[in-house]
């Protein structure tokens, strides 16, 4: 054993009795001493990935889904630099992880070496902490090297969760022929606790922060949700039904699909179309986590910000794009969550739901009743549009599978039409910087933290930025079944005015391509589908479910109807709203 090894297993020794539940590892010759420590780790479990970028968000969907930090390994050079957009996706969804590139050392940089680049500060602002503790060896004690994994753990999670990057550089050779090895003794092998126990705080406000709340509060408002940590959707569901204002639940929410949220108000979107938003009188707006994905919530505070407006959220970073948020409250959200119902239940308010309240869940109701009219008489078509098919499979997706949803098209239908009416079930997305990269890859390992089946819903162009992880489809331990719309371009785009430019636009923005993947499922041995109705998807679809393996249903559509589709519904939404008025 040589200085390298011995490195390699303190630390992926030290970073099991952390509970690391998942090394992503991207072979190569440099990283050898860290690769070689996962494999004879019987602790250590590992999946090995072709791609870096497929690497780093698969890490990323199994740490959102844990909540605790995953590893990515890789060797240096290119490969280190193919981490950046998961890194700066899970810096800005606040997601931990711990990314080690292996180095050339010093003495190589700047020389013309081959694979040698400046990997200092390779990741920028986007990683919560950056060390490099140099090349392996005595000067730099196992003490210091267990230390440095303790601390860059916390870093991942503390104040502010995201990725720490940890750089390390390694001399040939990587490891000793059985003759030459040398006995070290590696002292804290043995031990079963980790070298620096780490203790942290939740952050509780003082009673008098929600006294002077609740004193300036209006009898009304709204109570909007974004992404919130998981743990603390029983409380918002406590103090939604306390509060007894409307209910604005994102898609990112885990509160907007299902039927299990007090007061709230499902098609909040398609009310605050800028016809109809005039109508509502909203006193008081508090918005808890992440922003939410609709931009008519958006321009809705910018135009005509409430009395109060209120922002909660369990960190100190600035979300609020409006700059209509006049209050920041900064605690664990649960906590807050109880200590406000607890608050509320000593003023011994009265439990009748205010009318205000009254008249978003009548005007929801209404929606959903045209949607549902609109959707089954679109359903009935032989043609499937990409609406009415997403409408479809949340009303479907079984209460057993988490749901992915992709960027584009996918997420905007979810939050804009998803049905109230389906299964409660977990929901994710990379909606941190909205790229389509890595989706499938992210899906797989959300799918791994979970340890149950994922439903992924993306676009076609969303599918050939990640065609390599077809494969980890294939090797998913729970099935993955790949809901693909392929409009055969970039329906988004579709939405834009620059539509309008015909000439300009489907050659510069519409992406056109007449792919199909039925050949890829085909290469990677997964069962495709391609259904020609709604009524054929959902049979489909439901023997797929029934089936346990992973699968492909591919889904044609038309994106140039997007427009159409979301304008018709706008005139029926106007029409709805006049005749009630």
């Amino acid at each position: 054993m040589n200085w390298n090894e011995r490195w390699g297993e303190l630390i992926v020794e030290e970073l099991v009795r952390h509970n690391t539940e998942c090394f992503c590892i991207s072979p190569g010759s440099r990283s050898t001493p860290l690769t070689v420590a996962v494999a004879k780790n019987p602790r250590a479990k590992s999946v090995i990935f072709y791609d870096e970028r497929a690497a780093a968000y698969y890490a990323l969907g199994h740490a959102r889904a844990t909540g605790r930090p995953a590893v990515v390994i890789c060797t240096s050079g290119t490969a280190a630099a193919n981490y950046l957009p998961a890194v700066i996706e899970a810096s800005v969804e606040q997601i931990p992880l711990l990314v080690l590139t292996a180095d050339r050392p010093p003495e190589l940089l700047d020389t013309g070496a081959n694979q040698a680049i400046n990997q200092t500060f390779l990741f920028g602002t986007h990683v919560r902490w950056f060390f490099d503790p140099g090349c392996p060896g005595a000067e730099f004690t196992a003490e210091a090297l267990l230390s440095t994994i303790d601390h860059a753990i916390s870093k991942t999670c503390h104040p502010l969760y995201g990725p720490v990057h940890l750089n390390l550089p390694f001399r040939e050779p990587f490891f000793e022929n059985a003759a030459n090895e040398k006995n070290f003794e590696i002292k804290h092998i043995t031990e079963k606790k980790t070298y620096v126990r780490n203790t942290s705080f939740r952050k509780i406000l003082p009673n008098q922060e929600i006294k002077d709340l609740l004193k300036n509060c209006p009898e009304s408002g709204i109570l909007s949700i974004g992404r919130v940590p998981p743990d603390s959707l029983d409380s918002l569901r406590k103090l939604a039904e306390e509060l007894a204002w409307p209910v604005f639940a994102d898609v990112t929410s885990g509160l907007r699909l299902g039927n299990n949220c007090p007061n709230r108000i499902t098609y909040y979107d398609q009310l605050l179309l800028e016809d109809l938003a005039a109508k509502w009188e909203i006193d008081a707006v508090w918005h808890i986590g992440f922003p939410p994905t609709s931009k008519r919530w958006l321009t809705r505070w910018e135009k005509n910000p409430a009395t109060q407006m209120v922002w909660i959220s369990d960190h100190a970073e600035r979300h609020d794009q409006s700059h209509k948020f006049r209050w920041k409250i900064e605690a664990e959200i649960s906590e807050f969550c109880d200590q406000v119902v607890t608050e509320l239940q000593l003023e011994k308010r009265t439990k009748i739901i205010p009318a205000k309240t009254q008249k978003w869940l009548q005007a929801s109701a209404k929606v959903e009743s045209l949607l549902e009219q609109h959707f089954q008489a679109d359903a009935e078509k032989k043609e499937i549009d990409d609406f009415t098919l997403t409408r479809r499979l949340t009303e479907i997706i079984p209460e057993t599978h988490g749901f992915f949803i992709g960027n584009s098209i996918p997420v905007r239908a979810v939050d804009m039409l998803g049905s109230g009416k389906g299964a409660d079930i977990p929901i994710a997305l990379n909606r941190g910087a909205s790229g389509i990269d890595g989706l499938i890859a992210s899906a797989c390992g959300y799918s791994c933290g979970l340890h149950r089946p994922v439903t992924l819903l993306i676009g076609d162009l969303s599918a050939l930025h990640d065609l390599n992880s077809f494969k980890l489809l294939a090797d998913s331990p729970e099935p993955i079944l790949l809901v693909l719309l392929n409009n055969h371009g970039g329906g988004v785009f579709s939405l834009l005015p620059i539509v309008r430019q015909t000439e300009i636009f489907e050659p510069f923005f519409g992406t056109p391509h007449h792919f199909d993947f039925r050949p890829v499922a085909e290469m990677f041995g997964l069962n495709y589908s391609r259904p020609n109705s709604i009524n054929d998807f959902v049979k489909i679809y439901t023997k797929a479910v029934q089936e346990k393996k992973s699968a492909v249903i591919e889904i044609f559509t038309e994106r140039t109807k997007n427009p159409q589709q979301l304008e018709s519904l706008r005139q029926k939404l106007m029409k709805c709203a006049f005749e009630s008025s």
